[in-house]
Parts: C-alpha cells; structure tokens; sequence
C-alpha cells in the first residue's frame, strides 16, 4: 500500500456501532516497505499512521488504468481485452511486523478506572488498551486482566488502569520481524504487543495477527 500527499486514508473499525476513521495523509515518511504517513483526522487530530490491514487508501485523484498489453498469434487467442490481476504479495513470518499491526492505537488514561477501561475496550472493539500516563506510554491493558481482577474482587470503580499495568512491559519495533514477536509472545506469556518508535507507540500487535500469518506459512 502507498500513499502520496493529498490522498486519503480509512482505518475501517471492525465493529458496527463505531464509525470508520478518516484523514488526509500530510505528510509521506519513510521509505519502501517502511513508508509510514502524517496523517490529518477528520476529527482535527494529527497523528503518524504505520498502515495494517485495516487501512485502506483512496487516492486524491483518479488514475487512469493502463490500457493491457497487445498479444499476438495462438497464445493470445481467448484472452482479447482480458487483463492479468496483478499478483498479491503474501506476508511472511520473517516480513517486519508493521505490516500486520492495528494502527492508530486504542488508548486509556492511567488513572481511568477498570469500568472505563471496560467500557473502553467494547466500544473500540479490540482486547487490549495501551495505558497512557499523558503522552507517555506505560504498557497494556487486557480484556483478561479486567476479567481476572474483577473476578478476584477488585473495585471497578476503585482499581485504576495503572494498577493492571506489568512492571515490565513487553515492546516491539515496526522493523522486528513477524516471527521475532511470536517469541516474544511465548516468553512473556502475553497475547497482545505494542510496537513504538522512540517514545510514540505506532500500532499493537495480537497473537491473531501472529497466528493467522505464520499458518498461512505452514
């Protein structure tokens, strides 16, 4: 997927009760297999976009197709005005993980309490929050980790997000390879990644993604 300045970019929201995000890309950044986009809401934010496969881009202006081809002889018999779809590059376990992230990323307050985080989560469609303390990142919260709280008798209205957050939190790069995150997901026993650049968290990552790529491999 590319993008030039100007066209428009949908990040469709999996879910029917929230609306597609929209913007218009500002700004083209990176290159090849690492182009990453300033990307203007239609909300008035500003944020930078790494696409995944929720993103969808509309170009500002139509482009006229090229017309095919011309064949000749027997080999084009049958096949006049047909054109060949182009072929669809599959994603590979050892591809950079950027290219299967969710992106722009869901996010809660550190001091929003479990409810919020709850209400958060059905609202965004997702399973798992990055925990922000202002513009810093923190780390993740869970589906399961309000499920086991709650069930263990914590205060929904009490318990904070923060108080959910790891000590250690688990980070990966856009650039560290689809299969190097699948053993980062084994060793610290956690379903979902988020991936950053410097101090600004770019997309997360989940063990679906993860599973669906490398069975597509098998």
């Amino acid at each position: 997927m590319r993008a030039v300045v100007g066209d428009r970019i949908v990040v469709r929201s999996g879910s029917v009760d929230r609306p597609d995000r929209q913007g218009t890309v500002r700004e083209v950044l990176g290159a090849g297999d690492h182009e990453h986009y300033r990307v203007v809401w239609d909300d008035g934010r500003e944020s930078v976009l790494y696409p995944g496969p929720d993103a969808a881009i509309i170009p500002a202006q139509t482009r006229r197709e090229q017309p095919p081809a011309s064949t000749t002889g027997s080999a084009a018999e049958g096949t006049e005005g047909r054109t060949t779809p182009p072929a669809v590059s599959r994603t590979r376990p050892d591809d950079p993980v950027e290219r299967i992230m969710s992106s722009p990323v869901a996010t809660v307050e550190a001091r929003d309490s479990l409810r919020t985080v709850a209400v958060s989560l059905a609202d965004a469609a997702v399973g798992a929050l990055v925990v922000m303390d202002d513009e810093t990142p923190l780390g993740m919260i869970s589906e399961r980790d309000v499920v086991h709280a709650v069930a263990g008798g914590s205060d929904p209205d009490q318990v904070e997000a923060l108080n959910l957050v790891g000590a250690t939190t688990v980070w990966a790069q856009p650039t560290d390879s689809i299969r190097d995150v699948a053993a980062m997901m084994r060793e610290a026993e956690v379903r979902h990644i988020p991936v950053r650049v410097q101090d600004a968290v770019v997309g997360v990552v989940s063990i679906r993604d993860v599973v669906q790529v490398l069975m597509e491999n098998c």
